[in-house]
């Protein structure tokens, strides 16, 4: 209705050829001036991109926060709806990460753990397994090791003695693929994902600080 009245003021002077550069100059600087107020935030993007359902619910918390608290409440679920945010992305780069082949290689653990890994093979079973081959990369690593007769429960149980092992140095066992006279095991560790410059920089804007600082102030 607004954008209706303007139009029909303007246009009459519009038409006047002497005014044309004048309200062309002046309709660039109203759409500079607007244009980022149209601009919804991606949170507000997201949720309306979901089903009323899914909506309801995703809202539920924060409006009965709101109806308790009234409108002073607003910069902390303005914070907590940012935060929320940045805990999704943190998700989505959890799942982009999940398997060996999609990690980048974090350079100091994953030298650590490969020391580690070859250490513990060769003394926690007392020379009787082989490593043939160990590459870590952020969370995930693989190890290879030799298996002449196969996996007979005896060369099992020293698998086992071994998985044990690298338990207690923050590896947890995860898969084993047997193959022509080796086994291939998958390990994971619980350390946080080390991320690219621009990923780490987009999970801790500059406002962060002040967003968990508002949600702390309602906390307390």
């Amino acid at each position: 209705m607004w954008f209706v009245k303007i139009k029909s003021a303007l246009l009459p002077l519009w038409r006047a050829k002497f005014t044309q550069p004048v309200l062309a100059t002046l309709t660039g600087v109203l759409l500079y001036l607007w244009l980022p107020l149209f601009k919804a935030p991606d949170w507000l993007v997201q949720l309306n991109s979901l089903s009323r359902d899914e909506q309801q619910e995703q809202l539920k918390n924060l409006n009965s926060f709101y109806k308790k608290y009234g409108e002073a409440a607003l910069p902390a679920l303005h914070a907590q709806l940012e935060l929320d945010k940045l805990r999704r992305f943190e998700q989505q780069l959890i799942d982009d990460n999940k398997n060996f082949d999609d990690q980048d290689r974090d350079e100091l653990w994953a030298d650590a753990t490969e020391f580690m890994i070859a250490h513990l093979t060769q003394n926690v079973a007392n020379n009787q397994l082989r490593l043939l081959d160990s590459e870590c990369r952020n969370n995930l690593c693989r190890m290879v090791l030799e298996a002449p007769q196969g996996l007979t429960p005896e060369y099992r149980a020293l698998v086992l003695k071994l998985a044990g092992s690298l338990k207690t140095g923050d590896l947890e066992f995860q898969q084993l693929t047997e193959g022509n006279k080796r086994i291939t095991l998958e390990l994971k560790s619980d350390k946080r994902l080390k991320y690219g410059y621009f990923a780490a920089k987009k999970l801790n804007p500059p406002e962060k600080a002040q967003w968990q600082a508002e949600i702390k102030t309602w906390l307390q």
